[in-house]
């Protein structure tokens, strides 16, 4: 019998999403919400204290965002007090920190300047670091092991000029002829931490044995052959060291590649798990940072401004808006402390799904929320931060904010492919070839005994979430059925992507409401609220465009945009300059 550990997406199945895909609201895995340790919390709250003071007396943000760059002196101020080594463990110079934690403190350094934030969440979540819970015990682990105790900064280098999502990597490794080491060619582009990584996990199409595998090389950015061709100018985030990077003929001893028996990484017990629990630190952190300063910056923008000489938040609508910022960082916080308290190495690959889930949740809540506080504080005017302070006003950075949170929903993937993929392996995984339990949805299900402290109304949201997961799984069991080849039906990308986000506000719904639950003595209860009716709101519409009978002709309008001159009347009254 093989002892090679399950795929992640099997583990996954077992906990709260997974169970969800498969039409069962599972709230007796939820209704305890996962409180973080005391002692833990203790430990977090020390190193986030120690960082803002660190970062009041070394962090000028305004200064990186118009040099565009992080000084030299600061990345080395940071490694030698260990905030590259959060994670890592104590016996190799880190701090020890949990998930939890390491995702607390990155939030907090993001808080204060995004760019560094950022280089600390690419090195703890994608960088040498992160995955070596993933190499077996042997040399190359050894090797790893010694690298971050040497204190090296990381990062991932697997996006390629051809694309983020191919399947086959166009970086190659070929065996060397005394089969001592591979030969890496290739490119890589928008590498974070690139132009600064001592060490790099590189992704290569490895043809050996007359068959090709995507695999995993450990290179040291001091070997001959390797180059930092460009560092990229981003929309936002600047400073934040991203680049494309070139490796020609660049030699990497045998050992330093990471043994896997699939035929492409993402296979790999663990890694895809890994990956993901990067992007919560990468995005999710950088979400929630951004939408609490703008809850901030709202509350403080209220105090003081008046209209017609009424306070502005005395106004209906001004009161609706900050409540829903308010009820979305509620609901964003709740799903991250769901995907990550308590969670280890080992229980990784079932919070998999949520993980995965949590990239497009927050990336979108912050896109609302920023859009919706650059609206709210308008009266303030359509300005940078710098024209803010030239004449008096306060300063708040809001344009930087706005540019910076689009960034988050294409990082990790564009926000639309996302959902599909997540669609295609999560929830249609369970329906094909068929579905085991098919039977249990034949008929609706029995209403969830609730004995949790919920408000009449938060009661009925959760009601109405089981009757929606019901309904979600069903026809997932109807499309199955009706498209027995799954390409077929996963070539209607749309359909894949609407059921994702259906998904996703179930899923975030049940976590907000149990956080609520958990927090009987504030006003969660009322967040909760204000959250699940905007959340129904927006499946409704989701259910309207899937249930749709007739569309319109998408695939007309674009063949006759993109092959021929038909519909150039479009363009008129322009000059276009080639």
């Amino acid at each position: 019998m093989s002892h090679e550990p399950l795929h992640p997406a099997t583990r996954s199945r077992e906990g709260f999403l997974g169970q969800l895909f498969a039409g069962k609201l599972r709230w007796d895995l939820v209704r305890a919400f996962p409180e973080q340790a005391p002692e833990e919390r203790r430990q977090g709250d020390a190193v986030i204290a120690e960082v803002e003071q660190f970062l009041r007396e070394h962090v000028d943000p305004d200064a990186i965002e118009r040099a565009g760059r992080i000084p030299p002196e600061l990345r080395e101020a940071l490694r030698s007090r260990g905030y590259y080594k959060l994670q890592v463990e104590r016996e190799l110079g880190g701090r020890g920190l949990s998930m939890l934690n390491t995702f607390r403190v990155i939030e907090a350094v993001m808080s204060v300047c995004l760019p560094v934030g950022y280089t600390l969440a690419i090195h703890s979540g994608l960088g040498a670091g992160a995955i070596i819970e993933a190499v077996q015990d042997g040399p190359l682990k050894d090797y790893v092991r010694g690298r971050v105790a040497d204190g090296v900064i990381s990062g991932w280098a697997d996006t390629e000029p051809i694309g983020a999502s191919v399947r086959r990597a166009s970086t190659t490794a070929v065996p060397t002829e005394d089969g001592t080491a591979y030969v890496l060619n290739g490119e890589k582009v928008f590498i974070g931490n690139g132009s600064i990584a001592d060490l790099l996990n590189v992704t290569a199409t490895l043809q050996e044995d007359g068959r090709e595998q995507i695999s995993l090389f450990f290179v040291e950015t001091s070997s001959p052959g390797f180059h930092v061709r460009a560092e990229h100018g981003l929309m936002g985030l600047r400073g934040l060291p991203i680049a494309a990077l070139s490796f020609d003929n660049v030699r990497v001893p045998k050992e330093r590649m990471l043994a896997m028996s699939q035929e492409h990484w993402r296979n790999t017990p663990l890694l895809e798990p890994l990956s993901a629990l990067g992007r919560m630190y990468i995005i999710v952190a950088a979400s929630l940072a951004l939408s609490k300063k703008c809850l901030h910056w709202s509350r403080d923008f209220l105090h003081r401004r008046l209209a017609q000489g009424r306070r502005l938040g005395d106004f209906d609508e001004i009161q609706r808006q900050v409540s829903a910022t308010a009820a979305e960082v509620f609901a964003m916080e709740s799903v991250a402390r769901w995907s990550l308290t308590g969670v280890t190495a080992d229980t990784l690959p079932l919070r998999w799904f949520e993980q995965v889930a949590a990239k497009n949740i927050a990336s979108l809540t912050c896109a609302r929320i920023t859009d919706r506080t650059m609206s709210l504080l308008a009266a303030e005017g359509y300005e940078t931060s710098e024209s803010k302070a030239a004449r008096g006003a306060a300063p708040i950075p809001l344009e930087r904010t706005l540019r910076d949170a689009r960034a988050f929903r294409v990082a990790g993937g564009v926000d639309f492919l996302v959902d599909h993929k997540a669609a295609r392996e999560g929830l249609f995984s369970l329906y094909y070839p068929s579905a085991a339990h098919a039977a249990e949805l034949e008929s609706p299900p029995a209403p969830l005994p609730v004995k949790e402290h919920l408000s009449p109304r938060n009661r009925d949201h959760l009601q109405h979430t089981a009757r929606e997961v019901h309904r979600l799984a069903k026809r997932s069991l109807d499309l199955s059925r009706r498209y027995a080849d799954p390409g077929v039906l996963y070539a209607r990308q749309r359909t894949l992507i609407l059921m994702n986000q259906l998904c996703n506000e179930l899923f975030t719904m049940s976590v907000t409401l149990a956080h609520a639950s958990s927090l009987a003595k504030t006003h969660a209860e009322a967040l909760a609220d204000v959250y699940c009716t905007a959340a129904r709101y927006r499946m409704e519409d989701l259910w309207r465009q899937l249930d749709a009978d007739a569309e319109p002709d998408f695939a007309g309008v674009s063949e006759r945009w993109l092959s021929g001159d038909t519909l150039d009347f479009l363009l008129s009254d322009i000059l276009m300059r080639r």
